[in-house]
């Protein structure tokens, strides 16, 4: 698979050293403060391929000079420098904050041309790691800059990264829109022999869209720009991408013929992306052969290089040629186990965070489209105004014109009338087509408005839901695990909904005063919960306290309270405790009754807990709506009382407080955000 991207640092290795080690070296024991940074920094270039820990040594000398220089180009450089070496000695959480380093001092001192590059590195480190949000994030920054600073080739560049990403999500329409821009970048500035790498990632797409004439059309056509001087990467990836299609369009003799000369290419270069995805097209060949033993054999070669190299698309696609292998053979045992290892590793690419994080991407996207729309708007509303002012000053130099003609030919009544006439006329058209220009001012406002305000916001939504089911609209099992995730999304927000539907019922439905069997109302609550599939799990106890006066009170109103703190138990109650229970007690005191319910569960942090009777405030990283505590709080405001959190954990205490006769207690429908100490 060819993949466009530029390499970190790729443009350190293509530099020539300049000088010798030794002289680098006699010139840093000569060199001042003020050189020192830069002396070191060509020390970590002629090191980086040679010593990392050497690297690593002066781009940190490099760093600390600089810094102490404050020469932001120079911090910018050494950052990207060390991001370099911490990825390479897989140092992560060091490089990730080198390359946010650097960037804040590229933008302090308007290095754009550093900027640019730490954008794409740090494009390529999240892409690397399949955190495709990220990475699209930093590639459209790095598009950004280029274009503010004319970088054709920098746009050229990030117009290809961009496309990757989205081939990567599967939306091939945006992939090659993205594609045809840095081709055409590309051929605008005469550099059209760079473009048979965008060539080979439109074949990619081609073989996934079925047409398989045009991916081999498009192959041939780079063959043809080579002729025979592209690099040994190129001309791999082009063998690689040959036998790819071959092997789809079911000619498996010529796919053979092409995956191999690019195994034995990518063996000699030590191509390790090339080698694993051959050994893979290898194993499913021996698949179609019904050589089972062989293909398991090529998958376990390949699998160990995906890992070295951290391919985790390949791999995915690796559990999956397995699970092919051993349905061919009737082990539903190692069915079992690849098929689980396929979906484990495809959910931890694509998830609901990826797609929440792509679609702020797309609507961050379609934010700058609107903002130059609205630009375009107000150079229009500045041309009619313009326009407006205009025929305001004709309309007085006609009045003008009118009275001097008026006066000249005074002596010729007759005259005098049909110029007055014609004055009246031509003034009353002129203030008419000036209201009528207003008034589709103000109309062109409206619509430019609610265009940009009313309709952007679900257009984007929509858009960003729709892109991410499609993605695997092709495969039945992805196209099925999508839809359930979309429909456990709606049902939550189907619940949500529901839910603030109850706020209006709690405000609304009048008190229904009656004598309460709190044992009654927590067995109907509690049984309703035996739909949960940890239901068993946990333990129902129930400790009576003294209990002299009759509770007079709203049925209603108590259950959903108790259906809330109950909810909050069962949805929260942790996996980690040998014996689970959730605890209910009750007691009367001085005409308040206390219901407390307790459990062992996982607890509500101190930073939370100020919060959790906010509406839509979620404590924990389980999913919630962000309601059920604050509707349980004004549930129990009209009841003449409160919700309290009495312990915060080991274990949690809710307690509702109310009038025991609410018939005589002065309700307020207001909620009262108290957590007790």
């Amino acid at each position: 698979m060819s993949r466009y991207i530029f390499i970190f640092f790729i443009f350190l290795a293509l530099i020539g050293r300049g000088q010798s080690k030794e002289g680098l070296m006699e010139a840093l024991g000569r060199a001042d403060s003020s050189s020192l940074d830069s002396i070191s920094y060509e020390l970590f270039k002629y090191y980086m391929s040679v010593d990392i820990n050497e690297a690593k040594k002066f781009g940190r000398i490099s760093y600390r000079y600089s810094t102490l220089n404050k020469n932001f180009r120079g911090i910018a450089k050494a950052s990207r420098a060390l991001a370099y070496v911490y990825n390479r000695i897989e140092r992560f959480d060091s490089a990730v904050y080198f390359f946010s380093n650097g960037i804040e001092a590229a933008k302090k001192g308007n290095v754009d041309d550093v900027l640019v590059s730490l954008y794409v590195d740090f494009g390529i480190f999240h892409e690397t790691r399949d955190t495709y949000d990220s990475a699209l994030k930093y590639y459209n920054r790095s598009l950004d800059i280029s274009t503010k600073i004319a970088d054709h080739e920098g746009m050229a560049a990030a117009y290809n990264n961009i496309g990757l990403i989205y081939y990567y999500l599967n939306n091939h329409e945006e992939a090659l829109s993205h594609y045809e821009k840095a081709i055409e970048i590309k051929k605008r500035n005469g550099r059209e022999a760079e473009i048979p790498v965008n060539l080979m990632n439109m074949a990619l797409i081609y073989n996934d869209q079925g047409k398989f004439e045009l991916a081999i059309l498009t192959l041939s056509e780079v063959e043809k720009i080579c002729n025979g001087e592209c690099s040994d990467k190129i001309v791999t990836d082009l063998n690689y991408d040959l036998g790819y299609a071959y092997f789809e369009k079911n000619e498996l003799d010529k796919a053979l013929k092409y995956l191999t000369t690019a195994y034995e290419l990518a063996k000699s270069t030590n191509n390790k992306k090339i080698l694993a995805q051959t050994l893979h097209r290898f194993a499913k060949l021996r698949l179609i052969k019904q050589d089972y033993n062989g293909a398991i054999e090529y998958l376990k070669e390949s699998e160990v290089l995906s890992r070295e190299i951290n391919l985790r698309r390949l791999l995915r696609d690796i559990y999956d040629t397995y699970r092919l292998v051993y349905q061919a053979q009737g082990d539903l045992t190692k069915v079992v186990e690849f098929q689980n290892k396929y979906m484990l590793l495809k959910d931890s690419i694509f998830n609901e965070k990826l797609a929440s994080n792509l679609k702020d991407i797309q609507l961050d996207a379609q934010r700058k489209q609107s903002e130059v729309i609205i630009q375009q708007k107000d150079s229009e509303i500045e041309r009619v105004r313009l326009i407006t002012t205009l025929v305001g000053v004709i309309s007085i130099l006609l009045v003008a014109v009118s009275v001097l003609i008026y006066r000249n030919y005074r002596a010729s009544h007759r005259m005098k009338k049909i110029l007055e006439k014609e004055i009246e006329k031509r003034t009353g058209e002129l203030v008419k087509s000036n209201s009528e220009l207003t008034k589709m001012t103000q109309e062109y406002d409206q619509l430019v408005y609610r265009a940009s305000h009313d309709i952007r916001g679900p257009l984007a939504t929509l858009m960003g839901l729709t892109n991410i089911a499609k993605q695997d609209y092709d495969e039945p099992l992805r196209v099925k695990d999508y839809l359930g995730k979309i429909e456990s999304t709606a049902s939550g927000l189907n619940q949500t909904l529901s839910q603030l539907m109850e706020t209006n019922r709690i405000r609304n439905l009048p008190i229904c005063v009656e004598e309460i069997n709190i044992s009654e109302v927590l067995d109907e609550v509690y049984s309703s919960f035996k739909s949960l599939n940890h239901f068993p799990l946990i333990q129902l106890r129930i400790e009576k306290g003294d209990w002299s006066t009759p509770l007079l009170s709203d049925r209603h109103l108590i259950s959903f309270v108790l259906s809330k703190l109950l909810d909050n138990a069962f949805k929260y109650f942790s996996s980690y405790q040998q014996e689970k229970y959730i605890k209910v007690s009750w007691s009367q005191s001085e005409g308040k009754t206390v219901i407390a319910v307790e459990d062992n569960g996982q607890g509500i942090s101190s930073n939370a807990k100020e919060k959790i009777f906010q509406l839509f405030y979620v404590a924990s990283d389980v999913h919630g709506s962000g309601l059920g505590l604050f509707l349980a709080q004004m549930a129990a405001n009209r009841l003449g009382g409160r919700v309290i959190l009495a312990r915060s954990s080991s274990p949690t205490v809710f307690k509702l407080i109310i009038s025991t006769n609410l018939a005589t207690a002065q309700v307020e429908d207001k909620p009262v955000m108290t957590v007790a100490s």
